[in-house]
């Protein structure tokens, strides 16, 4: 199901992007990324909650049974739903006064309004979704929760261009699909809900402060790490806007395209660990939890690597076919913030340690540090340089690998237990991988012109296929047995 859904979002991240710029133009088309970034900052305060939730309903469901269960559930959901109606009247201030906040095109004002107004509403129920989507999660159902994400692409993708097609073409066209998406991912995650938690129910004398205290000790710290994150991730486009304007912000978005494709795929497919390393830890299989995260580590880092080295040989035509000739330009660009994707994506199984463990504070702290790192250095780098959108680029490749390549595998590794170059190892692979990448990138394009789809695609099945065999050579005999045992075979 994760490879369904990464096809679906690669097929639709294809075509989209062009779909919108053509129809809305780009400084139209960089409100839509923009909306989404500024809304989401709101995560911050929902995503403590929802963090913790899984890890304790996991431990609930196998220590307390159900009236346990209930409880947890029942405490966050009301905690969450208390903070949603406090967040509405921010929502609405920040929609009505976006033009005083960001750089908005003088002929979309009143559609932006709109715009924003409907992804706060999308915001609202997706947190909803979230809460419900945690039965399924817990029972290790993970298809039907990435099924939530399908029901919520297809539904808004058919709504837009339908919209587009048959009533008007706008940004406020855009943000109604948006919404309706949302509303019928949240009705398939109530039901997931009532399928795997028949016994729970809303009640509100279920709600306790004992166990609130418990979500939020654990939850103060994932908000932190979701801070980080945001200033890490979500700042970059907002710089742009505010010294650049919204036509490189709207540019610099299509870049992002790829990055933030490739970011879902990642931790999809490390979020399949998530529920198992909960349960090793709750049983206490503390060696077989162990084992898992190392291969699944060094596998994520090949497989990523495995994707963005043909991206990366054949960007300069894939831009070329994709959104058109001028932006064949940002090639380098495309590369600069592809590159550092194999080392930093890589590492997400560990994170799942760290949720287990309830090992968040330090690197809570560490992250608010480097994601504000981040932002001040972008906004050198872009203001007081001529590097413009490089600038974004290398500030954000450069703290973020500091974060996850340096200090996130030493600090997991301490607490494991193991050599804190454990975790090197596989990103070491990775780099050698890269250098080959940029090597053949040199010449490739030199030698062949692809000019189609079918082309691209062709070239890009054949190195893939070519990377996947090299980083089949750097595992082990034990780690090829295990992947083979693990993530091909069906038990």
């Amino acid at each position: 199901m994760n490879g369904a859904l990464f096809i679906l979002n690669g097929i639709i991240g294809f075509w989209l992007p062009p779909y919108l710029i053509k129809k809305l133009g780009v400084g139209a088309y960089g409100m839509i990324p923009l909306a989404t970034t500024i809304i989401g900052y709101a995560s911050v305060i929902t995503v403590g909650i929802n963090g913790a939730l899984s890890r304790f309903m996991a431990l609930s469901k196998e220590q307390e049974g159900d009236e346990g269960s209930s409880q947890v559930f029942n405490t966050a959901f009301i905690a969450i739903s208390g903070l949603l109606l406090l967040l509405i009247p921010f929502f609405i201030i920040v929609s009505t006064h976006i033009d005083k906040l960001v750089s908005v095109p003088a002929a979309y004002a009143k559609d932006t309004v709109r715009l924003f107004l409907c992804v706060s509403c999308s915001f609202i129920l997706t947190c909803v979704t979230s809460a419900f989507n945690v039965s399924a999660y817990v029972a290790n159902r993970l298809d039907l929760v990435n099924q939530v994400t399908v029901i919520n692409t297809l539904i808004r993708v058919v709504i837009i261009v339908s919209v587009f097609l048959f009533i008007d073409v706008s940004l406020f066209g855009y943000g109604i699909a948006v919404v309706l998406g949302s509303i019928a991912a949240s009705r398939y995650s109530f039901y997931l809900f009532r399928r795997y938690s028949p016994n729970i129910k809303f009640r509100i004398k279920d709600f306790k402060t004992a166990r609130l205290s418990a979500l939020l000790s654990m939850g103060g710290w994932l908000v932190i790490i979701q801070l980080g994150s945001i200033l890490f991730l979500q700042i970059d486009l907002l710089v742009v806007n505010k010294i650049l304007g919204n036509e490189a912000a709207g540019q610099y978005s299509v870049i992002l395209q790829w990055s933030n494709l490739i970011r879902t795929l990642s931790i999809s497919l490390s979020g399949v660990l998530g529920p198992l390393i909960l349960t090793l830890y709750a049983r206490g299989e503390i060696l077989q939890m162990t084992k898992l995260t190392l291969l699944s580590n060094k596998a994520l880092t090949l497989f990523v690597t495995c994707i963005v080295a043909p991206l990366c040989i054949l960007s300069g035509d894939l831009l070329t076919v994709w959104v058109g000739e001028e932006f064949a330009r940002m090639k380098w660009l495309f590369l600069l913030v592809l590159l550092p994707l194999p080392i930093n994506l890589g590492i997400q199984p560990l994170f799942s340690l760290n949720r287990a463990y309830n090992k968040v504070k330090v690197p809570g702290i560490f992250t608010v540090l480097m994601g504000m790192l981040n932002l001040l250095l972008a906004i050198t780098l872009v203001k007081y340089t001529t590097l413009g959108l490089y600038g974004v680029a290398v500030a954000s490749g450069f703290v973020l690998t500091v974060k996850n390549f340096v200090f996130m595998p030493i600090y997991i590794a301490r607490h494991m237990g193991i050599s804190k170059w454990t975790f090197f190892r596989s990103s070491r692979s990775a780099v050698i991988l890269l250098s080959i990448a940029v090597a053949i990138g040199y010449f490739y394009p030199k030698i062949l012109h692809i000019h189609s789809w079918p082309g691209i695609l062709l070239h890009a099945a054949i190195l893939f296929g070519f990377f996947s065999m090299l980083s089949y050579a750097f595992l082990s005999k034990e780690e090829r047995r295990l992947v083979v045992n693990k993530f091909i075979k069906k038990k």
